[in-house]
């Protein structure tokens, strides 16, 4: 069994309230779903996640224009290290199930 922990977020009666709607309109059961959805698109680095996280950062003023466009070149740098090497999502996937401890399906 999994250990599981717990997260505390903070947020407005009214933007909680927003959240809850929007969540059960999109179809997840419930909030943990939703935030572990964000949460594994970030770790993994997701490009779409990742194109929004650059664009709320830049909207938020997170970081400043060079330090978003270095994390971009860095990523991208990244991706065509891992085509010239041959290494696909798939693989990287069956490498992280194989580190869980779960045998992939073929």
């Amino acid at each position: 069994m999994r250990d599981l922990i717990k997260a505390t977020l903070f947020l407005d009666p009214k933007l909680h309230e927003d959240f809850k709607i929007r969540i059960h309109y999109d179809g997840f059961k419930n909030q943990s779903e939703f935030m572990r959805a964000c949460i594994v698109s970030y770790l993994s680095a997701d490009k779409k996640f990742m194109e929004f996280l650059d664009h709320y950062k830049k909207n938020e003023k997170l970081q400043s224009q060079a330090q978003i466009a270095q994390s971009i070149k860095l990523r991208k740098s990244g991706e065509k290290l891992m085509e010239k090497m041959g290494i696909t999502e798939e693989e990287i996937e069956n490498i992280l199930e194989l580190l869980e401890g779960e045998i992939p399906e073929s």
